[in-house]
C-alpha cells in the first residue's frame, strides 16, 4: 500500500509548528557537519539563543514551509559557520540545522537568519 501526506496535511504540520510558538530559538556556532541524529550545534558560540519569529510560507504548495527569522548579535569577534533552531532558549535539543561558509564578524556585528524548512511528499 502506498501512502502520502496531502498538501493540506503538509499545511497542517507547518501551521501546528507556527501555532506552538516553541521551535523558534536560534543559536549559532563555529562548527559544521551536524546530522539527523545531532542534538546540539557542533561548537556553540558564547551568545545566548535569540527568539526568532516563526511563520508559514509557500514554496511549492500553500504553507508547506516553516520559516523562522531572527537576528543574533556578536558579543566578540566570531567566525560563524552554523546555525540551529531549538525548542527552548536553554537546554533544548537541536530541531533544525544548517552550516555554511565562514562569516567573520566583529563585536556588535549581527546576522539576520531566515531559515526555511520545506515539508513535501518526497
Amino acid at each position: 500500500m502506498a501512502s502520502t501526506i496531502t498538501n493540506t496535511g503538509l499545511k497542517a504540520v507547518v501551521d501546528a509548528l507556527v501555532a506552538d510558538d516553541v521551535v523558534k530559538h536560534l543559536g549559532w556556532g563555529t562548527g559544521s557537519g551536524q546530522g539527523a541524529t545531532s542534538t546540539d550545534l557542533a561548537t556553540a558560540a558564547a551568545e545566548s539563543r535569540t527568539d526568532g519569529t516563526p511563520s508559514a510560507v509557500t514554496t511549492t504548495t500553500t504553507d508547506d514551509t516553516f520559516r523562522v527569522v531572527g537576528t543574533i548579535v556578536a558579543t566578540a569577534t566570531r567566525a560563524i559557520t552554523e546555525v540551529g533552531i531549538f525548542g527552548a532558549a536553554t537546554g533544548a535539543v537541536l530541531r533544525m540545522y544548517a552550516d555554511f561558509s565562514v562569516l567573520n564578524l566583529a563585536t556588535n556585528d549581527s546576522i539576520t537568519f531566515t531559515i526555511d524548512t520545506v515539508f513535501d511528499q518526497g
